[in-house]
């Protein structure tokens, strides 16, 4: 009942939003549970300045390792998502033009420092930037816990890349802008804003030619709008996602939320009064649509559950709206998916379409090989351009970088983007020009008839206990 209340809110709050450089601003009704937005916020739809935010312990330190740049970047929001550009086979890269607001991505900029040294004399690594999913924030790919095994950015940095870690908007230390403005394709202009940031010197003073994107959950459906429009990167490299919702489990977890001004941890944040903010409920993340616990360090856990980040109703909202839309068709750009083994939220019934007879000792090649059931489904509906690949990581749930063998998926991750970019980009012509062997034909201009969708719930099981 809580999230229906939150929804009608949102929807409230949407209403108030006019497709126009200026938003209305009479107070906006609201169930009685939830309260009523200021004027205040109304007229500044970007959002009231930030309070003081939680140290979230990013960047880790690193031997080697140094961040040239770390800070908040300027973008802005369209305030109207039109469908073009994103819906139809065909109509991808078309972008209207129309009103936006101001924000701010937060963004670490980090590489090694023999990595910063080519950079500074004109031949800089390739960038591959990070993009969280709900609930999480630049802590998901560089933990403060132990972060020789659970950080990515600094496997990454060691084996030769930048990296550009963020908080999505509405996150962490990026800028809260209006609730109804957080939504996966206002997720993905911002990502597209950074892309040509990078390549255009304006982070950090340095510039990067080569850019990669990698996402996980959410983040992964940030990103695979963000190609699927723009096409802008070398390569996009998801994780923690497929076609392949669970409801169930789903539905179990995204419920697990309460207003983020009901939460102590947003006391002192102003747009916490916006309903459309929801912070995770004490005690939710232990739970297996996350963890495999057999392979789960229990600190880790609790690291999670004292850095847990807000979502907004609206990005729930749109969460499932690319699956259905046909999207996946306009992404041009070589393509990697990774999953969990036991990801019950996104591999279908019991995790079904992520088996695997790999192990946590498996190489690169070997995972990649064992993943034929996930590559299969996910790729139906992916265009040929997209030389789709799939890989499925051994004991492993949905938070496949909070497992013990985390270092096993940034393997994989380096694995692919060694093959398809290049440290520095220097194998992005050639493997674009020999991995689509398909030729491309009808399917890659025709919206998707098989696309997977939404997994419908075994009748006579419940595959998550206790949910």
């Amino acid at each position: 009942m809580r999230l229906r209340h939150l929804l009608i809110a949102a929807a409230s709050v949407v209403a108030t939003v006019a497709v126009t450089t200026s938003v209305a601003t009479a107070a906006v009704p609201v169930p009685p549970s939830a309260p009523a937005l200021p004027a205040s916020l109304l007229v500044n739809p970007s959002g009231l300045p930030n309070g003081p935010t939680r140290d979230y312990g990013t960047p880790t330190a690193a031997p080697g390792k140094t961040c040239p740049f770390t800070g908040n970047v300027p973008v802005s929001l369209p305030v109207g998502s039109l469908p073009v550009g994103n819906s139809l086979p065909g109509l991808g890269g078309v972008v209207l033009p129309g009103p936006t607001v101001p924000t701010t991505v937060y963004a670490e900029l980090c590489m090694s420092e023999s990595a910063l040294a080519d950079a500074r004399a004109g031949h800089p690594p390739a960038v591959l930037v990070l993009v969280h999913g709900i609930t999480y924030g630049t802590w998901y790919w560089d933990l403060p816990y132990e972060p020789q095994t659970y950080s990515a950015v600094n496997y990454l940095n060691g084996h030769g890349y930048a990296t550009l870690n963020i908080d999505r908007i509405g996150e962490g230390r990026s800028g809260h802008p209006i609730s109804p403005l957080v939504t996966s394709a206002t997720n993905a202009d911002a990502v597209h804003q950074l892309v040509q940031k990078l390549k255009a010197g304006e982070i950090g003073g340095l510039t990067f030619p080569h850019v990669g994107l990698v996402g996980h959950s959410y983040g992964t459906i940030t990103n695979w709008r963000e190609s699927a429009v723009y096409n802008d990167t070398d390569i996009n490299i998801g994780t923690g996602y497929s076609d392949g919702i669970n409801p169930v489990t789903a539905g179990a977890f995204v419920t697990q939320a309460e207003p983020a001004i009901a939460s102590p941890l947003n006391a002192d944040q102003p747009w916490a009064i916006d309903p459309g903010y929801l912070q995770p409920l004490p005690g939710s993340r232990s739970i297996p649509q996350l963890y495999y616990m057999p392979n789960t360090d229990p600190e880790v856990i609790a690291t999670d559950e004292r850095l847990a980040n807000t979502d907004t109703a609206e990005e729930l909202g749109t969460f499932l709206q690319s699956e259905v839309d046909g999207s996946r068709k306009n992404i041009l750009v070589p393509t990697f998916l990774i999953d969990g083994q036991h990801d019950l939220l996104v591999c279908g019934n019991n995790a079904e379409k992520c088996a695997t007879a790999a192990t946590t000792s498996s190489d690169p090649a070997t995972v990649e090989a064992d993943a034929s059931t996930l590559h299969g489904w996910q790729g139906s509906v992916m265009n040929s351009k997209a030389c789709f690949r799939a890989a499925v990581i051994p004991d492993a749930a949905h938070d496949i970088n909070f497992h013990r063998n985390a270092q096993q998926l940034y393997a994989q991750i380096a694995y692919f983007a060694d093959q398809a970019m290049g440290v520095h980009g220097e194998n992005v012509g050639s493997y674009r020009a020999t991995c689509d062997t398909a030729g491309g034909g009808l399917s890659d201009t025709v919206p998707h008839v098989n696309a997977p969708g939404v997994t419908p719930p075994p009748l006579d099981s419940n595959p998550v206990p206790g949910v």
